[in-house]
């Protein structure tokens, strides 16, 4: 009788979370053309990060969070019916070898993955640009990558971060870029940062195609 009782609290729990990540992708969509993410249900809102996020060559998650309910969308193929690769600069505060990369990233549908590049810049005068594709090519263009999984379900904290090891050297006052990929027929969101705007590049279908220079930057800390 014990034994039943355990199994069947565990299919009702299991059951539930399936419900939740359904009811979630229900409540989230897309706006800007495909290119923002937005919750539509009651969001959790903004608070103090951790502060281990302070500290580093980057970070605008530590002291505001981040927007839980609107972000980058992150997509291959279905449900969103496109790919969306979203790329954003930041400025290196200092010079040394990083040891990692933490991002606010929140799960809608499909695989609960995220690919992960750490990208020179190639900006020009009038464009603001990674040096790879939306497809983190050439690699040798890359200083790092790694694959963060196991995100929160988006729209449900605004403090939760993943993180994944990245040995890469950077120089005082340069810029770079973090660039998101999507596994096939998934549906992420890079949450917006409450306190940092900057210059974003979208990959759509393979091609760099939105440039923003005064948008949302996605919440990321490099350490």
């Amino acid at each position: 009788m014990r034994k039943t009782f355990v199994i069947c609290l565990a299919l009702l729990v299991l059951a539930s979370i399936t419900a939740l990540a359904q009811d979630n992708s229900l409540r989230t969509i897309t706006i800007n053309g495909g290119s923002s993410t937005v919750y539509m249900g009651t969001a959790k809102g903004s608070q103090r990060a951790p502060a281990t996020g302070c500290v580093g060559f980057y970070d605008n998650i530590c002291g505001s969070g981040y927007d839980s309910s609107v972000g980058w969308t992150i997509s291959d193929g279905s449900p969103v019916g496109a790919e969306w690769s979203p790329a954003n600069q930041f400025t290196s505060l200092k010079t040394g070898t990083t040891k990692k990369i933490t991002v606010g990233v929140g799960f809608v549908a499909g695989t609960n993955t995220t690919l992960v590049d750490l990208v020179k810049d190639c900006s020009t005068k009038s464009e603001a640009v990674p040096c790879t594709n939306p497809d983190g090519k050439p690699k040798k263009d890359v200083l790092c990558s790694g694959t963060v999984k196991n995100m929160p379900t988006f729209g449900s904290t605004s403090t939760t971060t993943v993180s994944f090891k990245c040995a890469a050297k950077l120089t005082k006052g340069k810029n770079y870029w973090v660039l998101m990929q999507s596994p096939a027929n998934s549906w992420l969101a890079w949450n917006y940062s409450n306190s940092a705007l900057g210059n974003a590049t979208l990959g759509y279908n393979d091609v760099w195609t939105y440039f923003d220079t005064n948008s949302g930057i996605g919440a990321l800390t490099v350490q």
